[in-house]
């Protein structure tokens, strides 16, 4: 089985969007692509449902693959990464994730547990010079 993901690293200045898993790690957000969606609108859509801020893509980052469990099965999971640029909205949880707020760029490189994470975030981080006008 394989599952396909959109997330947005959104950037705010010098602080960077996180939201906290279900399970308590504080991550990007992201979400399932829907069926013939583009995955840019996957990123914008799901940075939006589950912080209620809104943003805008920039430029594609990268992907990242792992593997899960779910029901008893092994799921192979691909999550593409998205550079964003704030719009507008303050960070607050949805019913999907327990917090959502921005941090500091060092405060997040420490927060960040997945190896997959902290890759896209050091990619990003390297790309964001790039919009600096735009941040």
């Amino acid at each position: 089985m394989e599952e396909f993901s959109a997330g947005g690293v959104l950037l705010k200045g010098n602080q960077v969007l996180l939201i906290k898993s279900p399970s308590g790690v504080w991550t990007f957000p992201k979400g399932m692509v829907e069926e013939g969606e583009d995955p840019k609108d996957t990123a914008i859509r799901e940075v939006q449902e589950e912080t209620a801020v809104k943003g805008e893509v920039l430029q594609k980052i990268g992907e990242i693959e792992y593997f899960y469990t779910k029901n008893g099965k092994r799921v192979k999971k691909k999550v593409v990464y998205f550079l964003m640029k704030y719009k507008e909205g303050e960070p607050k949880a949805s019913w999907e994730v327990q917090d959502a707020r921005f941090f500091p760029i060092e405060e997040a490189q420490k927060l960040l547990k997945y190896k997959g994470d902290k890759e896209i975030f050091k990619k990003a981080l390297q790309l964001a010079p790039l919009f600096s006008k735009d941040l």
